[in-house]
């Protein structure tokens, strides 16, 4: 059986508590990733919205529930959307762990997003890869950039 996971890590110039704001805080989160309705609380279910993506079957819907709540060092909840015609879902689990560095203003960030099985979920884990790349190299940082007091 098929069982893939997307590990990427990250460096950002800022501090795990501007981190931990752009993960957790609805403006922010909506800046980089998608607009979303989030609320801080162990249990608690939230989702994102995008573009719907008629092709793959993706109403644009993602719904999420809170599992794990750390304060500025991790944040972890399901990943869950319907991929396909035939109405196949996509359950997956994402955890976000935020690594203070040595260096001043410097944090890594680490996304583990789990649970692509069987075949059905190779392509959402290719795409989902890519995006997430193109998200914590590009998109997390300018957005970071763009609020940093000078």
């Amino acid at each position: 059986m098929i069982n893939k996971t997307i590990i990427i890590e990250t460096q950002l110039a800022a501090t795990p508590e501007t981190v931990w704001n752009f993960l957790t805080t609805p403006s922010l989160l909506a800046e980089w990733l998608m607009p979303n309705n989030i609320i801080l609380e162990k249990g608690r279910e939230f989702h994102f919205k995008t573009k719907s993506r008629v092709k793959l079957g993706f109403d644009g819907l993602i719904t999420c529930q809170i599992f794990k709540l750390k304060q500025n060092s991790e944040i972890s909840y399901s990943w869950q959307g319907i991929l396909a015609h035939e109405q196949h879902s996509l359950e997956t689990t994402v955890t976000w762990t935020i690594v203070p560095t040595k260096t001043t203003h410097q944090t890594i960030l680490r996304l583990k997003q789990e649970g692509f099985i069987g075949f059905k979920n190779l392509i959402p884990f290719a795409l989902l890869q890519k995006n997430w790349e193109r998200l914590l190299t590009k998109k997390l940082p300018d957005a970071i950039a763009k609020h940093e007091v000078v």
